[in-house]
């Protein structure tokens, strides 16, 4: 049989049967590969994928192409692994959120912390073919100081609080709690605020008893308590600032994290795209469902979208002077100089956006940051690059079938248009997306965030945390 000489157009239903071409093979001819390593663009090169695995890379010349074979032809268009996003909250971005990752090129993400049953149910489904979305490293729900969550219950918030929180009021809680989020199947362990110095060791003691990795923000202790309590990954920013601290500690501890593997996930998205945002500014995108005003507004509504009314609400008080001119840019400029230094000294500085939170819009925010890696922090657009993928995938632990472009692992693909080591925003010119060995094109990509828009409009606002 000879190979079908055709860009497949795979049918991209959110929530149905199994994706068509699952398994049938595939050759991406005459493409240059930017395989996540860090090495040299290989031009002109053949990529098979079979079984949804990379089968063979070669000369395109070199390659025998397998029977029936899909061909997409690659000339003049780059080949890239599938980018991770290192920090989102999928139960808060909802079931339509999957297929946004997807069609921006997003196959992997590492879900921060919320409903375990909500994200455990949408990885079974997509595994199993029955639903478009990103591989899913998960935290389950996030470990929270108890005084906090009596706070928030007693406030009032549209989130469903004991789904998404567990409560922990001192060190019996803190081993109580860490086993019963291991014993669910959690892949990892996120705390987010804590009682004491106390709570905070006995959290990290029980993590390291279940055999898993922890992490947690980087204000909830002092960078040293963090080396010697193990702490995997520091989240948004080490606050108070490296800055504070007289030269030669900082350059100890900076080094003390680069030799420890500790990785840094600054969400600079958040900072730039939502924490200076005006609140009028903020309220108007948010009332704004046509999407006239930031176009990937179109595709929020339900749960996330009443969770950013509320974000918004909470702002008002506090007023625009303040946060523009005063109190974040002072704090923050601190925070630069520390990811830049951190940069430098070879800290592992992973892309995340915070998904969940206000104006951070799924799948699309990634390039974001990543620009914000290239512009702010210093980073080559290849460093950046490979943070997305060949990185994230060592940190997660799945650098054995994830990360890179290698014969033997599993086919997450992005086919761009354009050279990313360019200019970083090109990863957004995406061409076509390979996801477990099925390829989605531009007409496939475009209907399924078409889906995505039509269910936002049809569905409005109702509060659904779980869908």
């Amino acid at each position: 049989m000879r190979p079908r000489l055709v860009l497949i157009a795979t049918t991209a239903l959110v929530g149905q049967n199994a994706l068509a071409g699952q398994g049938a093979p595939v050759a991406i001819t005459d493409v240059a590969v930017i395989d996540g390593s860090g090495g040299a663009t290989r031009r002109h090169q053949t990529v098979v994928v079979h079984g949804g695995r990379i089968t063979a890379i070669d000369s395109a010349g070199r390659v025998a192409l397998p029977a029936g074979a899909t061909v997409v032809d690659g000339r003049d268009k780059f080949l890239i692994p599938g980018l991770w996003d290192m920090h989102v909250h999928l139960a808060k971005a909802g079931a339509p959120s999957l297929s946004l990752f997807l069609a921006n090129g997003v196959t992997s993400v590492r879900d921060m912390g919320g409903d375990f049953a909500a994200v455990r149910a949408w990885r079974a489904e997509i595994a199993a073919g029955a639903r478009v979305g990103p591989r899913i490293r998960t935290a389950g729900p996030i470990l929270e100081n108890a005084a906090r969550v009596r706070r928030m219950k007693k406030r009032g918030t549209v989130e469903p609080v004991d789904r998404y929180r567990a409560s922990v009021a001192d060190t019996i809680d803190a081993r109580r709690v860490v086993d019963s989020v291991a014993a669910l199947g959690a892949d990892f362990i996120k705390v987010r605020t804590v009682a004491s110095d106390e709570v905070y060791r006995a959290i990290a003691s029980a993590t390291r008893r279940r055999g898993l990795t922890l992490a947690a923000h980087g204000d909830i202790a002092s960078p040293e308590a963090m080396l010697a309590a193990g702490q995997r990954s520091m989240e948004h920013a080490i606050y108070p600032s490296l800055q504070k601290r007289d030269p030669q500690t900082r350059t100890r501890l900076v080094r003390e994290l680069a030799d420890a593997g500790v990785a840094i996930v600054p969400t600079m998205v958040n900072y730039y795209q939502w924490l200076i945002v005006p609140a009028s500014d903020a309220r108007r995108i948010v009332e704004d469902s046509a999407g006239r005003i930031d176009p990937r507004r179109r595709y929020i509504s339900g749960y996330l979208l009443e969770d950013w009314r509320e974000q918004v609400a909470e702002r008002d008080g506090v007023t625009d002077a303040l946060i523009r001119r005063f109190y974040l840019p002072r704090a923050y400029r601190s925070v630069l100089r520390d990811f830049r230094e951190l940069h430098r000294a070879g800290v592992r500085i992973l892309p995340g956006t915070d998904v969940g939170v206000a104006l951070q819009y799924p799948g699309f925010s990634l390039r974001d940051e990543l620009t914000f890696f290239v512009d702010t922090i210093g980073m080559t657009p290849m460093e950046a690059l490979v943070s997305a993928t060949r990185s994230a995938a060592e940190f997660s632990g799945q650098l054995d079938s994830l990360g890179t472009v290698t014969i033997g692992k599993l086919a997450d693909l992005v086919l761009l248009e354009a050279d990313p080591l360019v200019d970083i925003r090109n990863v957004g010119r995406i061409h076509a997306v390979i996801a477990r060995g099925n390829v989605f094109d531009r007409a496939a990509l475009a209907a399924m965030l078409e889906t995505v828009a039509r269910g936002a409009t049809a569905q409005g606002s109702p509060v659904q945390p779980r869908q």
